[in-house]
């Protein structure tokens, strides 16, 4: 017991130092260092928004370090590997606060005169369709991205990166000299102080759990411990600033410390630029200057975070307020005026007819013998709802999480991951919708099991067969986008060994529940359907249901695509988690509805309308995604970005049409069972 409560404590201290570190959201905990501190720069995959096909750095003629190329493995998790996120070490190392001037990238006997050798015809190649393709390199200084931009001029967006090049007169330059400029912010130490301690409460436990068999191990090596002298200042960094330009440097030649960027391309005072051609040598150089800022630790990314139109947000959201005050006032008189209205004039009616034989009844009350009859193809309905389900539930919890802070775009991949991680935990929730519905719509739960395969397969499978196909053409191309063969054989195997288990688990839970009955008898012959008024028509209805749910994600909706596709981050998850929850409850109204209109016209097939009705967003949403590919992202390059672009959105479209199919349906089922039971007990 004693050894057990030790082992706690120390599972207790690990867990509050985690919190600890938590705390400092976005980003990691916060590094310290002190002057004279050697501090090596990380580079990330290239990017461009004109071909949303990632390329590995060393892909292209640059200098690798003289330790060789390793990744770095703290950022390796399933959100960076399907994203083509490729971090690894880079040439690039600075001095704190130590200025800089001429320093080479090239180094070791790979690059004699530390000039990369001489350029190939298809490196040539490769790098002019780059600089075309206006490709952005990424380097990463302390998990901070750089940019061009001037961080302290608080500007309205930042965009990560720098360009590998450009074109002038038909002739391309390759930027080699890059003009570091690092902010850094002054602290005490206090950081660095305060994880040594925690540190040492750790090691404290652990020695105590270990006992006397330290003693039989013997003396452990003692880690280096950064001594502060009293009032001795250390710096944080806060910015990572870049100008990037191109300058012809002759190998084996003194590097000239004195050649500064131009302002612009036109300055007849620039000095020469490295033009890309077969043999040419290009010597890599770069400068580091240090700056001291006011930017605390704290809101170092803010700037990156920052999205512009902030009151349009607001304005966007109190307009989805006002829609959903309108709606639940029409479902309120729905509910509390109409529906009553015609109960207490049927009761009249029956009154007046003594047992109401020869009364003629007229509007949803007709149906009452058919609006629960079976739809058409039972099976495919369920799946459709459990996948729904699923899908509602982990992106519900996913932005959840996200809107508090703890899925932040500086812990690279991790939105990705935890939506993954959600989505395979919840094929509990689809197994179970998914049978629980079976049951009611077949009155019986034969035939389960059948319903759980095709729901833990139906979205999954589609999807991956979907990224198998793209997956072939990225290997192709050799993006780094193109997901690895065994991470894709890791996934395939995560899927059957949880997802399919799980919903297996779910469907059981669900067989052993007793089936709802319905308020109504079904009759044996179905009533005829009379034809439709232009307002009931189900197209009518189909288009207008899924009119005002993309209202309210309009707005939304653009900064999301143009952060996805543009290279910005995306931060606003409060707003987006507001903006979902105000689009379910809109949704949720326009379908009872809906629905409520298509009864009153003695329509009984409400089922799968209902279904078709909540998803009808999803049809805006295709249109709109491409006006976008039309409008802004007209530049795409080739065939192969085009199909990537529609192939992903039209996954993104399909996932939405799920989730909210199946709120269109589930609520449109619960109006419907409330007002016929109603009319059953009155």
């Amino acid at each position: 017991m004693a050894a057990a409560r030790r082992l706690l404590a120390v599972a207790a201290l690990v867990l509050l130092a985690g919190a600890a570190r938590a705390y400092y959201l976005p980003g990691t905990y916060p590094q310290e260092f002190l002057i004279g501190d050697v501090i090596q720069a990380e580079v990330n995959s290239l990017v461009s928004s004109e071909t949303e096909m990632p390329y590995d750095y060393y892909s292209m003629p640059f200098c690798k370090p003289p330790e060789g190329v390793h990744r770095s493995t703290s950022t390796i998790n399933p959100g960076t590997i399907l994203l083509g996120i490729r971090i690894e070490n880079s040439p690039y190392n600075f001095t704190m606060m130590t200025k800089q001037q001429g320093l080479t990238v090239c180094s070791g006997d790979a690059y004699p005169d530390n000039a990369y050798t001489a350029l190939t015809q298809k490196e040539v190649k490769r790098l002019t369709d780059r600089i075309k393709q206006q490709y952005r390199v990424r380097l990463i200084l302390d998990n901070l991205p750089i940019t061009t931009y001037d961080l302290e001029l608080d500007p309205e967006s930042v965009r990560p990166g720098f360009e590998v090049g450009y074109e002038l007169n038909g002739k391309y330059y390759v930027n080699n000299h890059l003009m570091f400029k690092i902010l850094v912010h002054e602290t005490n130490g206090q950081y660095t102080l305060g994880k040594k301690a925690s540190d040492a409460e750790l090691q404290a436990a652990a020695n105590i759990e270990a006992g006397g068999r330290r003693l039989l191990e013997g003396k452990t090596k003692k880690q280096p411990v950064t001594e502060l002298a009293p009032g001795q200042k250390m710096f944080m960094i806060v910015g990572f600033e870049v100008v990037a330009c191109s300058i012809e440097r002759t190998p084996g030649e003194p590097i000239n410390k004195s050649l500064m960027c131009p302002q612009s391309y036109d300055d007849p005072n620039a000095p020469k630029p490295q033009e890309v051609k077969k043999g040419a040598r290009v010597v890599y150089t770069y400068d580091v200057y240090w700056d001291t800022s006011d930017i605390t630790w704290s809101s170092r990314w803010d700037a990156y975070l920052r999205m512009p139109g902030g009151k349009v947000h607001w304005f966007s959201i109190l307009n989805s307020l006002m829609v959903v005050v309108v709606m639940s006032c029409i479902v309120a008189m729905i509910m509390m005026r109409t529906i009553r209205r015609d109960l207490q004039r049927y009761e009249q009616l029956l009154v007046d007819g003594g047992q109401g034989q020869e009364v003629e009844e007229s509007g949803w009350k007709m149906v009452s013998g058919d609006v629960f009859r079976s739809p058409s193809s039972p099976l495919s309905l369920c799946v459709q709802v459990g996948s729904g389900v699923q899908i509602v539930a982990s992106g519900f919890i996913t932005l959840f999480f996200a809107a508090l802070g703890f899925l932040s775009p500086a812990s690279r991949g991790s939105l990705l991951t935890a939506a993954l991680v959600m989505y395979l935990l919840l094929s509990v929730a689809a197994g179970y919708s998914a049978v629980w519905l079976w049951g009611l719509v077949n009155r019986s739960y034969e035939g389960w099991f059948k319903v759980c395969w095709r729901v833990a397969c139906f979205f999954p499978g589609v999807t991956v067969a979907v990224m198998t196909c793209l997956n072939m053409f990225l290997w192709g191309t050799g993006s780094s986008g193109a997901i690895p063969l065994g991470f894709f054989f890791s996934i395939i195997f995560l899927w059957l060994l949880i997802s399919i288990p799980l919903s297996y688990s779910g469907g059981i839970l669900a067989a052993k529940q007793e089936i709802r009955q319905y308020p109504t008898r079904t009759n044996q012959i179905p009533r005829h359907i009379p034809p439709p008024h232009w307002a009931s028509h189900p197209l009518v209805l189909f288009f207008a249901a899924g009119l005002l749910p993309f209202g309210t994600i309009f707005v939304e909706l653009y900064f999301a695509m143009t952060s996805l596709w543009q290279g910005y981050f995306y931060y606003i998850f409060g707003f987006a988690f507001l903006v979902a929850i105000l689009t379910i409850i809109i949704t949720v109204e326009v379908s009872i509805v809906c629905t409520y209109v298509q009864l009153c016209a003695e329509d009984y097939l409400w089922w799968w309308r209902s279904y078709y009705r909540g998803g009808s967003i999803a049809i805006y949403v295709l249109v709109y995604s491409i006006g976008f590919l039309v409008n802004t992202l007209h530049k795409l390059t080739g065939l192969l970005p085009v199909v990537l672009y529609l192939s992903y959105m039209g996954l993104l479209v399909w996932c939405l049409f799920l989730a909210m199919g199946t709120i269109g349906f589930l609520s449109s089922f619960a109006f419907t069972y409330a007002i016929f039971n109603a009319s059953k007990s009155d």
